[in-house]
């Protein structure tokens, strides 16, 4: 006998969502006289399974797999599956199949072996067949299926596949016909068809036992996996896209194309298919397999991977009873129905000359999706966040949503807002709120259900970018999830729902970006339905111009969702394929898509001819009947509902529309109104409001700072890192030098000891792009991952979460002000690799950031640091682009407010956000902490200098962190020396960011003791008091003529039409003006206007620096003013 174990691979971890537990045992059996262990023998009785009993002495070898599964190698091969307490799952047969078919592939290498030498020789090959990376893991059960069904019928498979197991049975060792991936689709086939649904289906297996073998097996999963492109899906029976990406049909689908005769379509066929009987012919079949496959709905599974996840889809959609046929449904359904329809119908009659973006033509969608949601409710979801462009939004808000019909209607009458009142804030308060039109507004509701249950349900505000509000939505989601428990269930009681375009789901990157966010850590929220509102056209655009793929949500596929496309004019079915996708969403915790193909009845509003560009179309749509008569006429013809019936219902329906509209002239809502949850009590920026101190208890800081430097016991550190944090330590001690990080630490951990939870996310957040942070370290030898931060162990702390995102800035900012929006008592972070990436987020920052407030009176704390600064690194890793956020804050450069004690909060409070470029630790703490201790929320952009991290001038003492301390708008001249002879200073200049340290530096190296340097810490919005206080202070400077500068300078590193000098100069000239009764003129000195913003030279990034810095301090004989700039490197200096 040959003893030799031989590799074999384990069968996956059992479910692990049902209430039990299984464990699956591959045991080999033999009749050999030693024992070497006997494991069925020992188990318990009452662990054993009642129908599991080994068919011989099990003695056995056995070592433990990964899964802790063992794996037993013994002489001859009988597999036996145990399971413990409970009985098996219905998995589990299936599983024991292809692990059978892998031994009978196993004893073929073994059986063609004679003697102890031809086994070591084919050792190899065997390892290779169940371990090389196309055979191993899954795969191999995949192989297994394909070799049971080549042994069933051999032409069923490619030729390739018929030599290479021919091969394999001779004794020869061939090499795989195909690919890793191609083992896997080719061996669903086969798994499926040989031993599909064997106890999942109600209706059984699809096996055949007729002799037309695999020709009907061919024939099915034809069907199950083509059905869907011969599906009746388009309203309008058109089909143009299918015309134009599947121009050959699906011959498949053709029983000829199996081999079939006319006259074997009569024949009886012994095939178990959900919804036939014993006695039916091949023809009742093919029927039965269009009605399930090519019927009104098309689904799209067998791409998933998962052998388990296809089979529990095939179960459900095979089920005779898929599409509701009961009258109680169905009636449910028509009334959904009536409502959505009646809502755009009386709209179109009231206000036909109105854009509303009605969802005329795609009213299943909104049917569909509030019976999902129904359904979700009912299996325990608590809170739904919807986002949605802007097509059938007003529907969504109030038939799905539940806003008031009242209410909607006065925003159509323009009745909602009190104008006076808004006036009246304008003129006390000097700010005002936007608004914004009625198809981007969001809102917020509990909604009660028919069974008494109840939900939150959020629809987000969103702008008419479309797909934007796709990664906001699931950051609320996120959010929601985490603050409830953070638990698997509580990921399933928090449902987001996605509504997209056609053309905007195929063509918007973002809409990649947000589903690639759906497995990671800390972003996941256990999948999202998506809905596509299918009009075929994206607004003048035909399908064949806007994707290159033949559906719409083909991208879907990547990341192995489900994909449901529905006929909307076919209500019932519409809705079982929602209902489907909320079980599948519940059940599996990934994303499901469902494609609801329809038409525009109108142009891209309502307003608009469509004629124009799509003459035939619009032609077609003019002459078909609207869905609501289209399902009436189907219950009435059925018997379902008499007509008097449904005319009660739509009577009904319209009567309670009539009735809105009219008590709507009597609405009195609030113009200000803002819908949000757990942000009572914070300030509009026109109300009081108060801010807090940030400074702490020194003894506080330090032990606080001690925590972040203790590694746990046994941790085997970065020896670079243990030097760090024996530095960081002895700085704390001292308390005279601590640096960026460590400053920024500490605020992380003060906060969290508040009870303020805390986020970072960005693509290197936990070491820091420039590894000086280190917020979450690994273990040298193990890779354990350990956050300092999450355990400081000083008593109750919230939770902190570093973790490093996908390679995106759009989707991951839009994620993460979404999070924000959830609670205000959090620290929200995004981190952007280099500051100038942050541009490929440029339509989260211009739509929501800078402008959700205004519009939507929606606040946010949100902070992102983009770090900025020149240093030769090129034109992509120098600037964060800091202008375009100056040019997007809403302070006017004239204005210049009254002085009052509370200036600078109140200033903050009015203003749309805040821009800051630190120059010192003390500050960063601060402006982190500032962030979480005011009463209302303002976004946060910082310019967070990189060589700052380390610099060595850049400290500051602990006592600047201490009690009664705060941020510093502006920092005055921190020479003592200097600061204290403000007589005898000529020269001041203003500046901000890194380059203070350079000028700083050089001023020493010079001995220059006649020059200020201030910086502007905060630069927006513009600190109009305390730089008024620093001009009066140095009374012997000239401020210029009035046409030419005098020696007041603005130095910076940026380009002259970039940075802050376009916000901050005439800014500073307001100040003289307004403030001191000067005409001053500032004077220039940085780098010439450029189209790059940076040079890609190092020597001539070094030139630029050195000219502008010594411009700055020294400037340049020029009594004539002819000479307006001195260096060719530089710019301008009026």
């Amino acid at each position: 006998c040959e003893a030799r174990p031989l590799p074999f691979v384990a069968a996956v971890p059992p479910n692990t969502q049902n209430s039990y537990t299984s464990q699956w045992l591959l045991v080999h059996t033999c009749s050999a006289s030693t024992v070497h262990q006997t494991y069925i023998q020992n188990q318990p009785q009452r662990n054993r399974s009642p129908w599991v009993q080994p068919t011989q002495p099990a003695h056995t070898h056995t070592r433990t797999h990964k899964h802790k599964t063992f794996i037993p190698h013994t002489h001859t091969h009988t597999l036996t599956l145990i399971t413990h307490n409970k009985p098996p799952p219905p998995e589990a047969e299936l599983l024991l199949h292809s692990a059978m078919s892998a031994m009978s592939v196993k004893l073929a290498h073994r059986m063609a072996t004679r003697s102890r030498t031809a086994v070591a020789a084919l050792a190899p090959a065997s390892r290779s067949f169940y371990t090389n990376s196309t055979a191993s893991g899954t795969n191999a059960v995949y192989l297994e299926s394909l070799y049971t069904q080549w042994k069933a019928n051999p032409s069923s498979l490619d030729q390739g596949w018929n030599e290479y197991f021919q091969a394999l049975e001779s004794g020869s060792s061939p090499a795989l016909p195909q690919s890793g991936n191609a083992i896997r689709k080719a061996g669903m086939e086969a798994s499926l068809s040989n031993a599909a649904g064997k106890s999942l289906s109600p209706g059984g297996s699809h096996v055949p036992t007729s002799g037309m073998g695999g020709g009907l097996q061919n024939l099915i999963r034809a069907y199950q996996k083509r059905g869907h492109e011969a599906a009746d899906l388009d309203p309008l029976g058109i089909h143009d896209w299918r015309q134009f990406f599947v121009t050959e049909g699906v011959p498949e689908l053709d029983p000829a194309y199996h081999g079939f005769s006319e006259s074997d379509l009569d024949q009886k066929v012994d095939v178990s298919f959900p919804g036939m009987s014993g006695d039916m012919t091949l023809r009742d079949l093919v029927s039965t397999l269009k009605k399930t496959y090519s019927n009104k709905v098309g689904f799209e599974y067998f791409h998933i991977d998962s052998l388990k996840k296809v089979e529990w889809l095939r179960a459900r959609i095979e089920n005779p009873d898929f599409v509701p046929t009961s009258k109680e449904k169905l009636m449910t359904i028509y009334q959904s129905l009536c409502k959505v329809d009646g809502f755009e119908s009386f709209l179109g009659t009231k206000y036909k000359t109105t854009k509303r973006f009605g969802v005329d033509g795609g009213e299943a969608a909104i049917v569909g999706i509030d019976a999902a949601i129904a359904k979700a409710v009912d299996m325990g979801v608590k809170d739904v966040v919807i986002g949605m462009p802007h097509r059938g939004r007003l529907n969504m808000l109030t038939n799905v949503v539940g806003k008031p019909l009242v209410q909607m209607f006065a925003e159509f009458k323009g009745t909602h807002y009190d104008f006076d009142q808004l006036m009246d804030v304008m003129e006390s308060a000097d700010w005002a709120f936007a608004g914004d039109v009625k198809y981007h507004l969001g809102t917020s509701n509990i909604r009660k259900f028919a069974d008494g249950k109840e939900a939150r349900v959020t629809l987000e505000a969103n702008p008419s970018h479309l797909e934007t509000v796709n990664a906001v939505t699931l950051g609320r989601t996120r959010a929601k999830q985490f603050y409830s428990g953070n638990t698997e269930q509580n990921k399933k009681e928090v449902l987001p729902v996605l509504f997209h375009g056609d053309a905007s789901f195929a063509g918007q990157g973002v809409c990649y970006e947000t589903m690639q966010l759906q497995g990671v850590g800390d972003f996941s929220v256990g999948g999202t339905i998506h809905v596509v509102i299918n009009n075929q056209i994206g607004f003048t655009t035909d399908p064949v111009d806007d994707r290159s793929t033949m559906y719409c949500t083909d991208l879907g596929k990547a990341f192995e969702c489900p994909i449901f496309h529905c006929n909307g004019d076919d209500p019932a079915s519409v809705v079982a394929a929602f209902e489907l996708a909320t079980d599948w969403r519940q059940a599996w915790g990934t994303d499901v898509i469902l494609d609801v193909v329809c038409y525009r009845r109108f142009g891209h509003n309502e307003t608009l001819n469509p004629d124009y560009t799509q003459p035939q179309l619009y032609q077609k749509i003019s002459k078909h009947p609207r869905t609501e008569g289209l399902f009436a006429e189907e219950l009435v013809s059925k018997g379902i509902a008499s007509k008097a019936e449904l005319d009660s219902v739509k009577e009904t329906t319209w009567n309670e529309l009539e009735a809105a509209f009219a008590e709507a002239d009597n609405f009195k809502g609030d113009s200000m109104e803002w819908v949000a949850t757990k942000w009572e009590g914070y300030a509009k920026p026109h109300e009081p409001s108060a801010s807090y101190a940030t400074g702490l208890e020194i003894d506080h800081l330090k032990q606080v700072g001690y925590r972040l430097c203790e590694a746990p016991a046994g941790f085997t550190l970065h020896n670079g890192l243990k030097r760090q944090l024996k530095a960081k330590r002895s700085d704390l001690e001292n308390g005279t030098s601590i640096d960026w990080a460590t400053a920024e630490a500490l605020a992380y951990g003060t906060l969290l000891l508040e009870k303020n939870h805390v986020r970072i996310t960005g693509q290197d957040v936990q070491s820091g792009t420039f590894a000086h942070r280190h917020c979450v370290i690994r273990d040298q030898k193990t890779g354990e991952q350990y956050c300092f931060l999450n355990n400081l162990n000083m008593g109750p702390q919230d939770q902190f979460i570093a973790r490093n995102s996908i390679l995106a800035e759009y989707g991951v900012l839009g994620f993460e002000l979404g999070y924000s929006y959830e609670n205000p008592n959090a620290l929200i972070i995004w981190e952007a690799q280099f500051g100038d990436f942050a541009n490929t987020a440029q339509v989260i920052i211009d739509q929501f950031i800078s402008a959700g407030e205004h519009k939507w009176l929606q606040q946010s704390g949100i902070t992102m640091l983009l770090p900025h600064g020149y240093e030769g690194q090129g034109a992509e890793h120098s600037s964060c682009r800091i202008e375009r956020f100056l040019q997007l804050c809403d302070d006017d450069e004239d204005d210049i407010p009254n002085f009052d004690k509370d200036f600078g909060r109140s200033q903050i409070q009015r203003s749309n956000w805040q821009v800051v470029n630190p120059t010192t630790p003390a500050n960063v703490f601060h402006m982190f902490r500032r962030q979480q201790h005011r009463t209302f929320r303002k976004p946060l952009v910082v310019a967070s200098t990189k060589s700052l991290f380390r610099h060595k001038l850049c400290r500051s003492p602990l006592s600047d962190l201490g009690p009664d301390t705060r941020f510093q708008r502006v920092l005055g001249e921190r020479d003592p020396e200097i600061a204290a002879n403000p007589d005898k200073v000529d020269r001041l200049i203003f500046c901000s960011g890194k380059v203070y340290y350079e000028l700083l530096e050089k001023r020493e190296e010079m001995g220059l003791k006649n020059v200020a340097i201030c910086t502007l810490e905060q630069i927006a919005p513009f600190p109009f008091d305390r730089v008024k206080a620093i001009m009066e202070t140095y009374k012997n400077v000239d401020i210029g003529d009035g046409l030419h500068p005098g020696n007041v300078v603005w130095c910076q590193e940026e380009p002259k039409n970039m940075g802050p000098w376009p916000y901050v100069r005439p800014r500073f000239v307001t100040t003289a003006r307004e403030g001191l009764n000067y005409d001053m003129v500032m004077r220039y000195v940085g780098r010439r206007a450029a189209a790059s913003p940076a040079t890609g030279y190092p020597k001539v990034h070094n030139a630029e620096q050195k000219a502008l810095v010594e411009a700055a301090l020294l400037g340049h004989d020029d009594q004539s003013w002819q000479v307006q700039r001195p260096s060719k490197l530089l710019g301008y200096q009026t």
